[in-house]
């Protein structure tokens, strides 16, 4: 992140959460929210709480909300990842199985005695 966009994104921000701070403090009277429509008396079924207090729990859930939302829409692209883990796995493993039989096949027909892919060895010219 540029220094630029970094002191943008404060000189936005700042102004933004002072704001929210001086209304938070103008605002701390009780409000009571209460969960039941029939019976509004029911004590129960209501939270007494100041006015910024539910603000900031329906920022909370409005950003949890939307994480999971978020978090769900990718499912397709996480096991896309994922098939194409197990499948680097597969190719990787079939890759090294190849290989190793390549050095069986080359030790086998170089015979006892003689050196690597030179074949530079006892009675060998080199």
């Amino acid at each position: 992140m540029s220094k630029l966009s970094r002191l943008l994104k404060w000189l936005i921000l700042a102004p933004v959460l002072f704001v929210v701070a001086l209304l938070s403090v103008a605002n701390d009277h009780r409000v009571t929210l209460r969960f039941n429509p029939f019976e509004p008396a029911d004590p129960t079924l209501q939270i007494d709480l100041a006015l910024y207090q539910f603000g900031f729990a329906a920022f909370v859930i409005g950003a949890l909300v939307g994480a999971f939302i978020v978090w769900n829409s990718q499912r397709k692209y996480r096991r896309k990842a994922r098939d194409n883990r197990h499948e680097l796995a597969r190719w990787q493993a079939k890759a090294d199985q190849a290989e190793r039989a390549e050095t069986t096949t080359a030790s086998l027909l170089t015979g006892p005695g003689l050196t690597g892919p030179g074949l530079t060895g006892p009675g060998r010219a080199s």
